[in-house]
């Protein structure tokens, strides 16, 4: 079944469709047709105001707009439209949900925290297959405005926790100098690390399996790789080793925004907040120890795919043979 899923985020807009093959009871591999995303920044001065701007709720809206109708062209069934955690924290999020929804035509589902966590988990572990069916895992999604971690075994979910914050609002919150001085890297890690500790605190104290998702991670990956352009197929299941995220980590923190721009895989759109998401990842990995950091690319979007599927299928019901 071919559906499409557009996931609308505190830093970006992302679309995917997909054909999902639901055979024997287990979610099989989806099938990508197509995937985008836009950087949108709906976050941006959450912090301090608590509303999104007209400017960007007007953006957000016109992208969707566009994301549903290429989905649409490409024949999807059913399409599925998940906000996180700027709608969810912004006091017009709301509105700015009908705004979406009138220029797609489509529902816009403003999720909490818990389901945006074990929609993510579900996603992962289903993407990386066999290496994560059988393990005791933990996974992290890090976006512009929460953070949700979620351990389980295989594809059952057990602990989630929705973590206040994100690349965007800790970049506001925080780091303010080009590049961050010593003492807002303290700062920022000071706030980081009493989060996790207080919201993970009955989630496992190691990872067999610790899995990462979200742009911040990818672009760690990609710089693990030596990857000059994003390659999804090149990165998902990677594996960096700790040692190596610490170094990743100083190089981010320690440039220029200017000079992380012509990066190719950080680019225009996450150079200003790539250094903050990173110092996050290496506090959660300093939380969850682990052979490494598993990359995945398969995040909620992903997640939001399966679901459009399961439930175009429930509402068509059985085939007349099986009624």
């Amino acid at each position: 079944m071919r559906t499409g899923a557009i996931d609308i985020g505190s830093n970006s807009i992302r679309l995917l469709v997909a054909d999902v093959d639901e055979a024997d009871g287990a979610m099989r591999p989806l099938e990508v047709v197509a995937r985008a995303g836009e950087m949108c920044r709906l976050g941006r001065g959450l912090d301090q105001g608590g509303m999104i701007e007209e400017a960007l709720a007007e953006r957000a809206g016109s992208l969707a707009a566009e994301f549903a109708r290429r989905a649409r062209s490409l024949g999807a069934k059913h399409i599925v439209i998940g906000a996180t955690a700027a709608l969810r924290n912004a006091r017009n999020g709301t509105e700015v949900a009908g705004i979406v929804g009138a220029r797609t035509g489509l529902p816009v589902r403003i999720l909490t925290g818990d389901e945006e966590a074990q929609l993510v988990y579900r996603a992962v572990v289903l993407g990386l297959g066999h290496v994560a069916a059988h393990s005791a895992c933990v996974v992290f999604d890090i976006g512009g405005g929460s953070t949700e971690v979620v351990s389980g075994f295989g594809a059952t979910a057990g602990r989630w926790a929705s973590l206040p914050f994100g690349a965007v609002s800790l970049t506001e919150r925080f780091l303010r100098s080009d590049p961050p001085t010593a003492h807002e890297v303290e700062g920022l890690e000071a706030d980081v690390s009493q989060a996790i500790m207080h919201r993970c605190a009955y989630m496992p104290e190691k990872a067999p399996l610790l899995a990462g998702v979200g742009g911040t991670v990818t672009v760690l990956a990609s710089m693990d790789r030596g990857l000059l352009s994003y390659q999804p197929s090149e990165i998902e299941g990677w594996c960096i080793r700790p040692e190596r995220i610490a170094a990743l980590v100083d190089r981010l923190v320690g440039a220029r925004d200017d000079e992380k721009r012509i990066l190719p895989v950080v680019g225009e759109g996450r150079a200003d907040i790539v250094a903050a998401g990173a110092l996050a990842v290496g506090l959660i990995l300093k939380r969850f120890p682990s052979p490494g950091l598993l990359c995945s690319t398969q995040g909620l979007r992903y997640a939001l795919a399966r679901l459009a599927a399961e439930e175009a299928a429930a509402r068509e019901g059985p085939p007349a043979s099986e009624a």
